[in-house]
């Protein structure tokens, strides 16, 4: 198990250089489906609700919001104990930039159909390989967009009557896209849980998500090239009981996708106030950091709650960047919300839920 760990930490500092960024969460681990579609199903229950809805930048004129809802669910393989399929779907949406008309910015909306096989090497390490094929919608306005070419010298100010000088082919694209990735969970499974009572709780997962494997073309002229760099992004989570009711957890994410790069970590730890099944409640601290080679950009602290099987978190984007003089620091707001639905494990022939 360690030599597997070693092998995958140094690949995670071994990516090729490439050169659109995607969306991105500074909650990462709450947004599985934009990860790693090898995430699929590893979790422990049944089936998985998640929502994430982020604000960025709001003091300033050129915003950011995005949102996200996922579901994913185990397909259990009946007289096969040694693994288990898994499927679910994410719905992403994102709009950015300034319009004088507010519902009519660059706006990117799309569909994502994963799925994924979980197969058991030993009571203690599972390997996940997942597949992704998703259809993507991204388009603009032009009602509402000023141009520099549309300034007026006599009267100093704009004139919208003047011809914008640009030629846009199109005012939408849509494109198809593939995706993939492995997962390896590291976690004590010597037995098969009947309920989640919370006993056996540390874990590490580590993996990479590949994206964009078909590199789209997301341009908006007939004959434009604005492919779509493919992304890597290799990841750790990592949970460890400290007792009965406290642990400690940290998350890495690396974004790798062009000539851009992202580096995020959080660290932090959680209570359990009750651990009676049906009845669960805990809260956890962390604060993370995002990162690249040339400069620190956010620290966002997190607070999350959890509720019988519905999990809230939200955290701000304090910004330590030179942007920091346009945005006053506040980076933004992220929430996210996940709720689990599980079922007793009677039945011994098929594989029962992993975390």
């Amino acid at each position: 198990m360690k030599r597997i760990l070693y092998l995958w930490l140094l690949a995670f500092w071994v990516v090729p250089e490439l050169y659109a960024q995607d969306i991105h969460f500074s909650q990462f681990a709450y947004s599985p489906s934009n990860i790693n579609p090898a995430l699929t199903g590893v979790f422990r229950g049944n089936a998985r609700l998640i929502g994430n809805v982020r604000s960025q930048w709001r003091a300033v004129p050129v915003k950011y919001r995005t949102f996200s809802t996922s579901a994913d669910f185990k397909i259990p393989k009946r007289f096969d104990r040694n693994g288990f399929f898994a499927a679910g779907a994410a719905f992403n949406y994102d709009d950015a930039g300034f319009s004088a008309v507010e519902s009519r910015t660059l706006k990117l909306a799309n569909l994502n159909l994963s799925g994924s096989y979980t197969h058991k090497l030993a009571d203690f390490a599972f390997l996940t390989a997942g597949l992704q094929a998703g259809f993507s919608n991204r388009r603009f306005d032009l009602d509402g967009l000023y141009f520099d070419s549309q300034y007026d010298p006599a009267t100093s100010g704009l004139d919208p009557s003047k011809n914008h000088g640009e030629d846009f082919q199109a005012d939408n694209n849509n494109f198809a896209d593939l995706s993939t990735g492995l997962n390896f969970r590291f976690q004590d499974y010597s037995s098969c849980e009947i309920v989640n009572d919370l006993s056996k709780r540390s874990f590490l997962d580590v993996g990479i998500g590949i994206f964009h494997l078909n590199r789209p073309d997301q341009s908006f002229g007939n004959d434009g090239d604005s492919r779509l760099f493919v992304r890597y992004s290799p990841y750790l989570f990592a949970n460890k009981q400290v007792d009965d009711i406290v642990d400690v957890f940290g998350n890495l994410n690396f974004q790798f996708q062009g000539p851009y790069r992202e580096w995020l970590a959080a660290l932090g730890g959680r209570v359990y106030i009750d651990r009676t099944p049906g009845n669960q409640k805990s809260v956890a601290l962390s604060c993370g950091y995002r990162f690249n080679r040339d400069f620190g950009d956010v620290v966002y602290p997190t607070l999350e709650v959890q509720i019988g099987e519905i999990y809230g978190s939200f955290s701000y984007d304090i910004n330590l960047s030179d942007f920091r003089v346009a945005t006053l620091r506040r980076g933004g707001p992220e929430i996210a919300v996940r709720y689990i639905i599980s079922k007793v494990c009677f039945d011994n022939k098929y594989f029962c839920p992993l975390l």
